[in-house]
């Protein structure tokens, strides 16, 4: 079924529902916070940082879901219904997110966060074949590089100030605060960089670092392209990492989170190289909700991974 197919019917099951999501606004109302529904991670951990105590925050991907797979269930579509504010990332990262949009009952403010960052359109991805797949136009992951989540939390803080305008300085407030720890880790990444032997991240799985590695001025190879559907990369592609690995002397393979990183195990001990995780942040798994992992912690992360992997 199509993702606007299933969006419809869900939307159905919606207005089937409708008594029971309007008995829950009104308890919503009653708390005095603004009801927030993010789609992915990183905007969802951008509102916590941005809306503090005035607002409470939902993610809609349950801990160690992997984003690209996800499809919003009734439940989910309730809560945006009864939501203040809906923040999504673009049409070409939540496809089905338009068809919910353009059914909202509620009086539910859309923002998408991607709104004035630019774009770069998607590489085409080759099979085993040698057929070449389009996945979508544009690569949509721009909050993996801290530059552009400054822009996002701008966005945020904007939508924030128009909804509720009575807190409008607390709001300002707070990004200016969290827009200055994206830029001190975007300063620590690029001094990573600059002072690195190499400059060059093989990844055993789907990357969705582009924007981290435009930043930053690394080139890269990977075994998938960030949105292939392909359970396992080719052999040719899996021959040309284990080769550029061997031939440049590369450090370190690394690999996705949510992910069983089989490729990346494979090929670190075939060519005997660390295996160091590179976390896109897209979603958490339960263990990393649980210790409260955020944005800041995730990247500091790789930031570790980088110093260890790019010597």
């Amino acid at each position: 079924m199509s993702g606007k197919r299933i969006a419809a019917v869900l939307l159905a099951l919606v207005c089937a529902l409708g008594l029971f999501g309007c008995e829950k606004a009104g308890e919503t109302q009653a708390d005095g916070k603004l009801q927030i529904v993010a789609t992915l991670f990183p905007q969802y951990d951008f509102a916590r940082q941005v809306a503090g105590e005035y607002a409470e925050v939902t993610l809609l991907l349950p801990p160690g879901v992997e984003s690209h797979s996800f499809e919003p269930t009734p439940a989910d579509i309730i809560k945006i219904n009864e939501a203040d504010l809906f923040i999504y990332t673009g049409e070409y990262m939540e496809p089905w997110a338009q068809s919910i949009i353009d059914g909202l009952t509620g009086d539910v403010q859309v923002l998408d966060i991607s709104r004035n960052i630019p774009l770069d359109e998607e590489a085409a991805h080759e099979d085993e074949d040698g057929d070449a797949h389009e996945h979508g136009g544009f690569d949509p992951h721009i909050w993996t590089s801290p530059a552009n989540a400054m822009l996002m939390v701008d966005n945020l803080s904007a939508e924030l100030c128009a909804i509720d305008p009575e807190h409008a300085g607390d709001y300002q407030t707070a990004a200016a605060a969290y827009k200055a720890q994206l830029d001190e880790l975007d300063q620590e990444f690029q001094e990573i960089v600059d002072g690195a032997q190499y400059k060059e991240i093989v990844f055993g799985g789907r990357f969705a670092m582009h924007y981290f590695a435009k930043r930053y001025g690394l080139s890269y190879l990977a075994a998938f392209d960030s949105c292939s559907s392909e359970t396992e990369p080719s052999a040719k592609a899996v021959a040309q990492i284990i080769d550029e690995i061997n031939e440049k002397h590369l450090p370190a393979i690394f690999h996705e989170e949510l992910a069983d990183p089989k490729v990346s195990r494979m090929i670190a001990e075939e060519t005997g190289v660390k295996l160091l995780l590179l976390h896109s942040c897209h979603n958490v798994s339960k263990e990393e909700a649980e210790s409260g992992a955020t944005y800041l912690s995730l990247m500091q992360q790789n930031a570790e991974n980088l110093r260890e992997g790019l010597v």
